[in-house]
């Protein structure tokens, strides 16, 4: 049976793997087919397929990206899979996400430097599109704190005083665009939300309102109590199912393929890629 991973990222986004690194590790691990979703990003798409095809890689590359929505006060992430990258409506959208995203940045970093934490861009070490996690790292490397998880609880967390709150595009409209792009919509990590499952479920009904396509219900790092509910919900919802490690570096939580399989009665996504 094939392997599939459908969500992971390189450092074009957050992830600490170049493309080329990302590729072959998931080659390793034995994946048979990878997306790689980075966030509003699609940079890194044509060097993976150079290099899967110069160097005649055992791995298939599914074109994805992985593009953050507002929802109510929840920040939601929507994976775009099998996207032409190139596609106008997907390309606009994420010129105007990526210019957000330093809009961000920036303003994190004045809020820091009120604060009496001086930081410079140049000190975050971005390859790609800025996140918090770089502000994190930065701040590790400079002392500042013990660990990235330390600097998100106590500066750059939601509600923290260096936090900047995000001007992400709505869902319709990363759908919209990801059909667009001749993709399928997928919700991703569901249960990463802290939400509540009144609020998932919420979320799925106008999801699938808007075109959702699927979401997805196995992830590395989850019980099989939550896959199996995952399942449920996609079959009650009319949802195709996905999966993904969500892999942004080497560990033993979050691995390429690991631990991904779907329960027996889901519609697996790469079975309607065409549809």
């Amino acid at each position: 049976m094939s392997v599939y991973d459908l969500h992971c990222h390189s450092t074009c986004s957050d992830g600490s793997l170049s493309v080329s690194e990302l590729v072959l590790r998931a080659c390793e691990q034995n994946v048979d087919v990878l997306a790689i979703t980075d966030h509003d990003c699609v940079d890194g798409l044509a060097e993976a397929s150079r290099l899967i095809e110069h160097e005649n890689l055992p791995i298939e590359l599914v074109n994805g990206v992985e593009i953050s929505c507002r929802w109510h006060s929840f920040e939601i992430h929507i994976v775009g899979l099998n996207i032409d990258p190139d596609a106008e409506p997907l390309k606009v959208l994420l010129s105007e996400q990526q210019q957000r995203r330093y809009d961000r940045f920036y303003a994190m970093l004045e809020k820091l430097y009120q604060r009496g934490v001086s930081l410079s861009a140049e000190e975050c070490e971005t390859e790609g599109l800025p996140t918090r996690k770089h502000i994190a790292d930065a701040m590790v490397r400079k002392g500042i704190v013990s660990n990235p998880q330390k600097a998100f609880d106590r500066y750059i967390g939601k509600g923290n005083s260096a936090y900047v709150n995000p001007e992400w595009c709505d869902i319709p409209t990363a759908i919209e665009a990801i059909h667009g792009a001749g993709g399928k919509a997928v919700l991703a990590h569901p249960h990463g939300y802290k939400m509540s499952n009144k609020w998932l479920r919420k979320l799925l009904i106008q999801g699938k309102e808007w075109g959702l396509d699927a979401m997805e219900v196995s992830l590395c790092q989850q019980s099989p109590g939550h896959r199996d509910a995952l399942a449920k919900m996609s079959q009650e919802y009319g949802l195709l199912a996905s999966q993904g490690s969500d892999f942004h570096y080497p560990g033993n939580w979050r691995e390429l393929g690991k631990n991904l399989c779907l329960p027996a009665d889901c519609v697996p996504i790469w079975e309607h890629w065409s549809q």
